[in-house]
C-alpha cells in the first residue's frame, strides 16, 4: 500500500483520497454509517485492489519498477512493497495485521460518538462517555474524536431559526441577492440596545497563586440585574452615524412614534438626507411590536418613509449591531469604568460621536457578502 501509515488498513475503505475535514450528518434519520472522520493530518494514497492487480501484472510482464510506479502515479518503493507483500499473500486484498495493543475503541464507535454529538443526544464527552461509552475513559473519546477532526468551541449564540423563519429569510435574500453596495447606502439601519452598568456575563481569567481564588482581587464580582442599565436607540446611514437617543422607562409605541419624529427624522436633516425620490432613503427596523404597531405603522406612511421589508430573527443581516458590540467592547475598555447612568451616556454618546467612518464603511460594503451567505445557508444561521 501507497505510503502506508499509523492507520488501520480498514479505515482507507471509508476515508477519501486526502480527505481533510470531518463530515457530520445530525439528521435523525441519519445513519453512523453517514458519519466521515478523516484525518487531515496524514497524507498517503489508497493503493485500491485493483491498483495492486496492475502493479503485480506489470511486473510479471518485466517492467521495471520505477516505470510502473510512472505509469500508476505511486512511489517507486510503494511498488516494491507491494509485490513483496503479494508474494507473500498471493491475495489482491491482504492486509498485514496491525502490531500493538489493538484501540479499545473502534472506528465504527467513533463515528458513532460523533453522530450522537451532533445530535445532541449527549451534551458533552463526560456525558457521551456515561451514557453510551462506559468501557473507555472519557479522555479516551476526546482523543479519538481530535484524531478525526473534531474540536470542541464554545457554542455561538444564535437566535432559534424556526422552518418557517428559515424560509421566510432564504426568500429575503433571494429579493436582495442583486443590491449593490450603493444601493445598501441608501438603507438607515435602526435599533435598540442595552448596556450594562456592571457587565457580569461571560468567563473572566485571573493569575494568581495558589489559596488565593477567593481573594477579593481576583473574584469576578456581580451584581443583581447588572447593577443597572442604559437604554438607547440609534441609528447608522451611509453618509454617517446618526443620532443616539436614551430611552427612559419602558418603550411602548408612542414613545417609538416620538423617537422617530425627533431622532429619525432629525438625523436626516443632520445628514442632509431625503426621504422620497431616486435618491431617497430606506428605512429598516426589525420586527419588534413597537416597530409594527398600528400607531408605527401609520406614522411612517404618513411620513412617506420607505420600509425595507424584514426577516425574522435576522440580527446577522443588521449592520447595527455590529456598532453595539464595538461600542461595548469601547465602554469596557475605559478606565475608569462608567459608574453610574450619568456617565454610562455621556460614554456612549462620546463613543458613537468618535465612531471611525472607515469602519462605518466596511460595515455597508459588507452587506452583498452578509446576502450572499445567507443564500448560501439557505435561510440559515451565518457567521454574521
Amino acid at each position: 500500500m501507497g505510503h502506508t501509515s499509523k492507520i488501520v488498513c480498514a479505515f482507507l475503505l471509508i476515508l477519501p483520497i486526502n480527505a481533510s475535514v470531518l463530515d457530520i450528518s445530525p439528521s435523525e434519520t441519519a445513519p453512523p454509517a453517514s458519519i466521515f472522520l478523516r484525518y487531515h493530518r496524514i497524507n498517503m494514497v489508497y493503493t485500491s485492489p485493483t491498483k495492486v492487480a496492475r502493479i503485480v501484472t506489470f511486473a510479471k510482464d518485466g517492467i521495471p519498477h520505477s516505470d510502473i510506479a510512472k505509469k500508476l502515479g505511486v512511489h517507486r518503493t510503494t511498488v516494491g512493497r507491494i509485490i513483496n507483500r503479494f508474494d507473500e499473500s498471493g491475495d489482491f486484498y491482504y492486509v498485514r495485521p496491525k502490531t500493538g495493543r489493538p484501540r479499545v475503541l473502534e472506528m465504527r464507535e467513533t463515528r458513532v460518538a460523533a453522530w450522537i454529538l451532533a445530535k445532541s443526544d449527549a451534551a458533552n464527552v463526560t456525558e457521551l462517555q456515561k451514557k453510551y461509552f462506559q468501557h473507555v475513559g472519557p479522555q479516551t473519546l476526546r482523543r479519538r474524536l481530535k484524531e478525526g477532526g473534531l474540536v470542541c468551541r464554545v457554542r455561538k449564540a444564535k437566535p432559534y431559526l424556526s422552518p418557517i423563519a428559515k424560509e421566510r429569510r432564504r426568500r429575503w435574500a433571494l429579493e436582495h441577492a442583486s443590491w449593490t453596495v450603493e444601493d445598501w447606502k441608501k438603507v438607515v439601519f435602526s435599533d435598540e440596545s442595552k448596556f450594562m452598568l456592571f457587565k457580569s456575563d461571560g468567563r473572566q481569567y485571573a493569575w494568581f497563586r495558589p489559596g488565593q481564588a477567593y481573594d477579593d482581587r481576583f473574584v469576578k464580582k456581580t451584581v443583581k440585574h447588572g447593577g443597572g442599565k442604559v437604554m438607547v436607540w440609534g441609528c447608522i446611514t451611509g453618509q454617517g452615524m446618526g443620532r443616539l437617543h436614551k430611552i427612559d422607562g419602558i418603550m411602548c409605541a408612542p414613545d417609538y412614534v416620538k423617537i422617530m419624529e425627533e431622532q429619525f427624522l432629525g438625523t436626516l436633516k443632520d445628514l442632509k438626507m431625503r426621504r422620497t425620490g431616486n435618491s431617497g432613503i430606506i428605512f429598516q427596523q426589525d420586527n419588534d411590536p413597537k416597530h409594527t404597531s398600528k400607531l408605527a405603522r401609520q406614522w411612517l406612511w404618513a411620513h412617506k418613509v420607505n420600509l425595507l421589508s424584514w426577516p425574522p430573527s435576522s440580527p446577522d443581516m443588521n449592520i447595527i449591531e455590529h456598532v453595539w458590540d464595538q461600542l461595548d467592547r469601547l465602554i469596557r475598555a475605559r478606565n475608569p469604568l462608567p459608574r453610574n447612568h450619568g456617565e454610562m451616556w455621556k460614554a456612549l454618546q462620546e463613543e458613537w460621536a468618535a465612531f471611525p467612518a472607515d469602519r462605518l464603511d466596511d460595515l455597508f460594503e459588507s452587506m452583498p457578502e452578509r446576502v450572499a451567505a445567507l443564500v448560501k445557508a439557505r435561510g440559515g444561521h451565518t457567521r454574521y
